[in-house]
């Protein structure tokens, strides 16, 4: 079951790492590392675009954290806090592409509309400025055209040092008023064109229809600016840069950090990317191991050595001290053994001449009394 059990888990594992190696792929691809790409036809009439450097650094980092995973469960690494952050290392790469690719798979129209956003924003700021601009300058003409009919009526009516009345004073006004009215009637026609052309752009850049791809949105950038190239002249204020398609890659972290636009799907999906590639193993190590009992076993079979027979041991001899040697103590004769320490047959042992009985045995013994046997410390009666 054991056996199983691993098996299982290690087929879970080679998919999850596949889904991670093919995400990998898919955001270097389609972000950092386009190129070089080899045509691979994979049916009729279609052809797989594979990026090498992209498929190469791809499959690295699936296969490096596959070996951690396994050498993990395998006990020769272990899952702690640093084991989590050098794992999280390894594949801060792979997390950052899972991310990139759950999030644009989940809101698939988000770049599209970053880049469509993006784009009108610079030609409305843009259109803003030319239209204050003229509108100020618009004024300003006004303001001389003005300015120049007051000064007319002042001398027509005397106002100033001369008398009232069309003198030569009032002449020389009317001169400059006449002048003044011919020169503004034309700037003021030049900016009334562009205040119409501004319109007609303003028109075009509120059209509600979305783009459904990024070329679309490229295209109807060419077309505002077509229109608008004539309405910054006259204001004075040059036409912005043409606005390029961000990196997808960095347009998707630039969301997920901006604290104030991100909610639950933000999260979620930097959830899901983190445990795609660490999941696995932090659960497998989460779970505590089968508690193990104290089981008695019964001791192994030795049979006992077959003795010959019993072991006679000698007595230990008495320690002699180098200080005190003792004699050995004399022999007490016996007369009832001879020199050669045979039994002596001529000495009686009870008197009789017959030593093959002890003396307990004789019938003189036995007709003995028995002597009082002294008892050791026994107290007297008083």
């Amino acid at each position: 079951m054991r056996i199983m059990t691993r098996l299982i888990f290690f087929i879970a594992m080679v998919f999850l790492s596949l889904v991670s190696v093919y995400t990998t792929y898919a955001s270097l691809h389609d972000s950092i590392l386009p190129t070089p790409a080899i045509p691979i036809p994979i049916g009729a009439n279609q052809v797989w675009n594979c990026s090498v450097p992209a498929l190469g650094l791809a499959i690295a980092i699936g296969l490096m954290l596959f070996a951690l995973k396994l050498a993990i469960i395998d006990g020769h690494k272990r899952l702690n806090l640093v084991g989590l952050l050098g794992l999280t290392f390894v594949g801060f790469i792979s997390i950052a592409f899972n991310i990139d690719v759950l999030y644009r798979t989940a809101d698939r129209d988000f770049i599209i509309r970053y880049e469509n956003d993006r784009m009108r924003g610079v030609y409305e700021e843009y259109l803003g400025k030319v239209q204050t601009a003229l509108s100020e300058k618009r004024a300003t003409l006004l303001r001389q055209v003005a300015t120049q009919e007051g000064e007319l009526e002042s001398e027509v009516k005397g106002l100033r040092e001369a008398p009232s009345g069309y003198g030569n004073r009032a002449r020389q006004e009317d001169y400059h008023l006449t002048v003044l009215k011919k020169t503004t009637e034309v700037d003021l026609q030049l900016v009334e064109e562009a205040l119409t052309a501004k319109q007609k752009v303003d028109v075009l850049l509120n059209q509600t229809e979305a783009p459904s791809n990024i070329q679309q949105v490229m295209d109807f950038q060419d077309k505002l600016r077509a229109s608008a190239k004539d309405v910054g002249g006259v204001a004075g204020i040059m036409m912005p840069t043409a606005v390029k398609p961000e990196n997808p890659f960095f347009v998707v972290f630039q969301r997920l950090g901006n604290f104030r636009t991100i909610g639950f799907k933000e999260v979620f999906i930097v959830l899901v990317g983190f445990l795609l590639d660490l999941g696995d193993i932090i659960g497998y190590s989460m779970i505590p191991n089968k508690r193990k009992f104290d089981t008695w076993t019964r001791p192994a079979y030795h049979p006992a050595p077959d003795f010959v027979g019993p072991e006679v041991v000698p007595a230990a001899a008495p320690a002699v001290s180098e200080l005190e040697f003792r004699e050995p103590a004399p022999e007490t004769p016996r007369p009832d053994l001879d020199e050669s320490g045979l039994a002596n047959e001529a000495v009686p042992v009870d008197g009789t001449g017959d030593s093959s009985l002890p003396v307990e045995d004789t019938p003189a013994a036995a007709n003995e009394t028995p002597a009082r046997k002294s008892r050791p410390f026994r107290f007297g009666r008083r």
